[in-house]
This record gives structure tokens, sequence and C-alpha cells, in this order.
């Protein structure tokens, strides 16, 4: 699926926030400092995160203005590191993360001329950071990525080659960054390097035909070195703490490599929900799953079923927030979130104005890659029940309604046997999209004819031609 490229949270707090008395009886952290181009008024957009990867839609965003050139901020301290983004306002968007703030630190950077300089008695901690960016992105310039089993080997090595760059420089600064920042930076490399390598196999693999698979594996056998360099590293110790920000994405593409590319075998939600459940526990297993299901809210393999256990278990809040709002979305029989939104005609149209027919939701956007090769099978599909009764209803988050019209007119997203609703230049702010929880493009809704949700629909035309056959 493709994704919008506007990050989504689950909370937004705006308003102005200031060192002194913001919040009281509660220990700060603080953010502050100086751009060359702001100017009082401005806003800035800052971003904090508790955890990385699949999990990062968990978040919280500030909005600070600027009093001249500075920026002035405190949020949360926490005993645990953050992961914080700063979006400034200035023509070239100027972006600075993620960076970790670790327990203890405040940040306080000087931008200029569009760099960053950090300062205070935190600053060694974020320009370590910023030097291993560099090193990352130095040796990712050089690598030249092919998806080829010739390739494969130089690419492992040069993936190495550039962790054992990052984890030469930390030693270097190992004495001025802390025991703890320095051990959770080494492990986000090795882990980081890892992942990067099995993320490169599990692409070039799966659900790809058997001889493409078969070459890339005897390409990695040949190889004749572990995907994992650093055999001493753990993702998590025996508590079930993670050491590294990437530990859940590492397990989950170790699982894939184990588990569906070397045995040959399709992945399954359940499957793999069932082996991080029973393979891991404390903060790692919660982690895992939360991830999993996030990952996979909107595909049809998906169980209310593994939801609801998980939920018997995890005990963070924020995590128990998300499930509970991807179980009630996916509970077959539930009340379909109802809607009103307007047609070509800039008619209002509602969904219970179609109950007793079947309806069929298809969420996209223009320039979606994914809604635009679908839109194939979804003409055939609505040409299959065009006397039937089944409505295809699609809802388009474009911005601007000329640009949504002019895409209909092409038939390139759609057919003319849809109708075409529109999210009114609110895009993924829409209540209608919070409300069916879409997160990725495209997604489709299956909603019977008494308004209840059925099971989600899968993407290939017979999957989804079985389902609506089974509800009429």
């Amino acid at each position: 699926m493709d994704k919008q490229m506007k990050k989504m949270t689950l909370v937004t707090l705006t308003g102005l926030l200031v060192f002194s008395r913001l919040f009281a009886g509660q220990k700060a952290a603080r953010i502050g400092g100086t751009a060359d181009f702001l100017r009082t008024g401005d806003s800035v957009l800052v971003t904090v995160r508790q955890y990385t990867g699949r999990l990062d839609e968990i978040a919280t965003t500030y909005t600070a203005y600027a009093s001249g050139n500075r920026l002035a901020l405190s949020i949360p301290a926490r005993d645990q590191p953050q992961y914080i983004e700063l979006l400034f306002p200035n023509k070239g968007r100027t972006f600075l993360g993620p960076v970790i703030l670790f327990p203890g630190d405040d940040m306080v950077i000087e931008v200029k001329s569009g760099s960053f300089l950090f300062k205070g008695s935190s600053a060694v901690r974020f320009s370590a950071q910023q030097k291993l960016r560099e090193i990352s992105i130095r040796f990712s310039q050089q690598m030249r990525l092919r998806f080829t089993p010739a390739t494969l080997p130089r690419i492992f090595d040069h993936i190495d080659s550039g962790a054992a760059a990052q984890l030469n420089y930390l030693e270097t600064k190992k004495k001025q960054l802390g025991l703890r920042a320095f051990r959770l930076l080494a492990n986000d490399v090795k882990a980081g390097a890892t992942c990067s390598k099995l993320g490169y196999l599990n692409y070039t693999c799966m659900n790809k035909p058997p001889e493409v698979q078969e070459t890339f594996k005897t390409a990695f056998v040949q190889y004749g070195k572990p995907l994992n360099s650093f055999p001493s590293f753990s993702p998590a110790d025996s508590s079930g703490k993670p050491a590294s920000g990437c530990s859940a994405e590492l397990v989950y593409q170790q699982y894939l490599a184990d588990s569906c590319v070397f045995q040959q075998k399709r992945f399954s939600i359940h499957d793999c929900y069932a082996y991080e459940s029973g393979h891991f526990k404390g903060e790692i297993r919660e982690q895992l799953v939360t991830a999993l299901f996030i990952t996979k809210r909107s595909s049809p393999g998906i169980t209310v079923a593994d939801i609801t256990q998980a939920l018997d278990y995890v005990k963070n809040p924020d995590f128990i927030k998300v499930l509970e709002k991807i179980r009630a979305t996916n509970t077959t029989g539930a009340a379909a979130p109802d809607f009103t939104l307007p047609d070509t005609a800039n008619t209002p149209v509602n969904l219970k104005d179609y109950r007793g027919k079947l309806i069929v939701l298809d969420f996209w956007f223009t320039g979606c890659g994914a809604c635009k090769a679908m839109a194939p099978r979804m003409q055939a599909i609505e040409k299959k029940y065009a006397n039937r009764p089944v409505v295809f209803i699609t809802i388009c988050i474009d911005k601007k309604r000329a640009q949504w019209l002019a895409t209909l007119k092409t038939n390139e997203y759609t057919s003319p046997l849809s109708l075409n609703l529109y999210t009114d230049g609110k895009g993924n702010e829409h209540r209608v999209i919070r409300d069916y929880d879409v997160r990725g493009y495209p997604t489709f809704v299956l909603i019977d004819k008494d308004g209840k949700l059925a099971p989600k629909p899968g993407l290939e035309e017979e999957e989804m031609s079985k389902l609506i056959d089974s509800y009429l």
C-alpha cells in the first residue's frame, strides 16, 4: 500500500508552550535555541515519539511559537529515551530528526544557513547522532543499491562496512557520551545493519516466483556469512526490555526470513502473531504484536481473536488504545461508522442512503500507485455486479477538488460505475478517515445490507468476488 507522506498522530497538542510553569509538579525537558530565519509568531512543529519504526504513529505533536528568532519549548521528561523531530516554517521547510533525547538532557540548537549546531551540556549526544547520520548517508550514496543476486554480497559487505565505521566513531566518543547513550546508539547501529540485510533479502524473495527466490537464496548461501554480523547482540534482555529502538523491526524481519523466505511459506498474520506472542515477553512482546497489527490493520488476514488475546497481556496504555481501535474497525457485525460526503455535483451523500444494499468502500488518492494498479480489478468487479444490489463508493482524500474531478475523468483510479465521494479538502484529517482507521491506500471496507461491518475483502478479484457473493 502507498502511504501519505504526512505522518498521522494519535494526539495533537497545539498551543504556546514556554519553559516556566508548564508542567506543574512534573519534570520537563527543554528544547530551545535560535534559527536565523525565525520571526516572532512563526510556528515550529515538534513531534515527540517513544517508539520508532512501525510504532511511530504513536506520537504527540506540539506547536511552539517563536519570539524573535528564538524557540522555547518544554515537554514532559521521561525515564526512557524519546525521539524528537522539528519542522520549521521557512521556505525550505528545514527539518531535524529523529534525534534521541536521553533522560536528563535538554536540547539547545542553533540553526544557521540550514545547518544545525548543538550547544549545552548535552550537545555531544546530539552531535554524535548527527555524525552517525552523515556516515550512514555517505555509505548509502556509495552503495548503488541493486536488487540482483550478483550484487547481494557487495551490498551486504557495504552495509557491514558502514556499520563498522559508525561503531568506530562511537568508540572515540564513548566517554563523553556516557555508557547508557553509547550502548543504545551502538545497539541501534547493530540492529539497523542486520535489519537492512534482512530487509534486502525479504524484499527480493517474498511474493516472488519460486525461481527468483531460489537465485537470491543461492546467492546468500554462496555469500557464506551470517546475516547478523553481531552475534553477541540480542534484541532484548531476559526481562523483555528492548536493547534498541530497532529491536521490534529486527525480530519481525528475522521472522519473515526464517519462517517465510527459507521455509517457502506465505506470510500469515496469525502465524506471525503466534510466534511473537509465544517466543517473547515483556515490553518487546508488546511492541512486536502492536506493530504487527498496526502494519496489517487493513489486511483480510487480521483476526479479532488475536487482537483480543493480545489485549489480555498488553499493559502499555498507548498500545491498548491503538489495539482497541484496530479491533473495533475489524469486528464483523459492528455498526459501520456513518458519514456524509459530497459527490461530484457537490450533493451530500449519506451512508444510510444505501441501507439494504451491500456497500464496498474504496479509499484512494491521486498519485497512489497501488490504487492505480488496483483500478482494473475493481472495474472488472463493478461490471460483474452492475445489476446486483451492490454499491461501490470511492472516497478520495485529494486536497484539491479540481484535482479529484480531473482524475475521475481519466478512469485510471475509478470507474464510471462507482459513486465517487470526496473528503472536502480535509484529506487524512477528515473524520471518515479516522472512523474507519484508514492508514494506507487503497483501503477497502465491505458493509452489509444492515449497515454492519463485514470481514476485510482481499485485493484479488476472486477473493473480493467470493466475499461479496457470500453477502448477497
